[in-house]
């Protein structure tokens, strides 16, 4: 038996939303929806807490439904992705409150380890006409077997490995077979991590279609993304649906 999701799950989370831009058309075509708590405990600590309580699914679960529902503000016909860890994407609730969802969604994967059946969640969320992302490649198990065996829509390049870029004559090497496994998939490639103007041309030079970053946008609540869009556009020149 499941129990209905309330406030209670936990009534301190918030959710902001970051944007992803295409590095092509230079406009925004999507955003992140990203847990925030107002006691300030980080989301991995209290993701962390969760799970070592036995309430991960239902914390990740509850984030995704305040997701879907705040996400109204935003621009209409944009997507938002929203993160689980494999066993809440495949929890007999998630279907719902995607479906709940009047925007285009993309579910991404939490980057640790998972006892979920990979396979199976490919096919649930392309049954379920989502996208499939792999989140942070680079970092813990999100690597290019892994997205060999998914085979995901966006594969996410971690920040860290992505900063590493400028300083680290390795971590060109640690990137190339993550590259190559994404094209090898037909997946976009997405970098995290954006946060200086000359990120944007590494970005590009990596080859990557998507980015996303500080430079590119702050997270902000959903009701304050139109003037944050608008700000973006002054100060950058990127475009968004809607302005």
């Amino acid at each position: 038996m499941t129990r209905p999701l309330s406030p209670q799950d936990d009534p301190t989370a918030q959710i902001v939303f970051q944007p992803i831009v295409d590095l092509a058309s230079w406009s925004v075509v999507g955003f992140e929806a990203l847990a925030r708590f107002r006691d300030g405990t980080a989301p991995l600590v209290r993701l962390a807490d969760a799970e070592a309580a036995g309430r991960r699914e239902w914390l990740e679960l509850h984030l995704i439904e305040l997701a879907v529902k705040e996400a109204a503000p935003l621009p209409a016909g944009l997507f938002i992705t929203l993160n689980a860890s494999g066993t809440t994407m495949l929890h007999a609730q998630l279907p719902p409150l995607l479906a709940a969802s009047d925007r285009p969604w993309g579910m991404e994967l939490f980057e640790g380890e998972t006892p979920a059946d990979l396979t199976v969640i490919r096919e649930l969320i392309t049954r379920l006409g989502g996208q499939l992302l792999v989140d942070d490649a680079g970092a813990a198990q999100a690597d290019e077997a892994r997205i060999a065996t998914l085979r995901p829509d966006v594969v996410k390049i971690d920040r860290a490995l992505f900063w590493e870029l400028r300083s680290d004559p390795g971590a060109r090497e640690r990137l190339r077979p993550l590259v190559a496994a994404a094209r090898d998939a037909q997946a976009s490639l997405l970098v995290e991590g954006v946060s200086e103007p000359d990120h944007v041309d590494l970005a590009r030079e990596i080859g990557a279609d998507l980015a996303q970053g500080f430079h590119l946008g702050k997270p902000v609540p959903a009701a304050e993304m139109a003037e944050a869009l608008r700000a973006l556009r002054r100060s950058i020149g990127v475009d968004a649906a809607g302005l």
